[in-house]
């Protein structure tokens, strides 16, 4: 399935998330990563994984302006948005990063003081 399809489906209950948003935000993880799609499934979760990351930053960014109203017994709560989306954009960052390195659990051993 293609990154785009995969991301239409995270993004298909998000109002205002458009086909061109989505493909501008394809574009802007390949560009920043370096990676292509279709050269192997570990780049291709990267790609989507950061393309995600890239498309809760900006609507995160745009709900920075929410507020919090009340009014006798009406009241309106979208404070929290921006914060919500912003964890989801580290999330998917830490997976990004994740398959950009391969996948797989990895073991870095420091280097020695004596040098050897």
């Amino acid at each position: 399935m293609a990154i785009s399809d995969r991301l239409q489906k995270r993004f298909r209950n998000v109002p205002g998330v458009t086909s061109a948003d989505i493909a501008d935000w394809i574009a802007e993880a390949q560009t920043e990563s370096g990676l292509k799609e279709g050269e192997n499934s570990n780049d291709d979760n990267a790609i989507l994984y950061l393309a995600f990351s890239i498309g809760c930053r900006v609507i995160a960014t745009d709900a920075a302006r929410y507020f919090k109203y009340t009014d006798g017994e009406e009241s309106v709560d979208k404070s929290d948005i921006y914060e919500k989306y912003l964890r989801l954009s580290l999330d998917a960052y830490r997976q990004y990063r994740y398959y950009r390195d391969g996948g797989g659990s990895r073991t870095i051993a420091p280097k020695r003081v004596d040098g050897r």
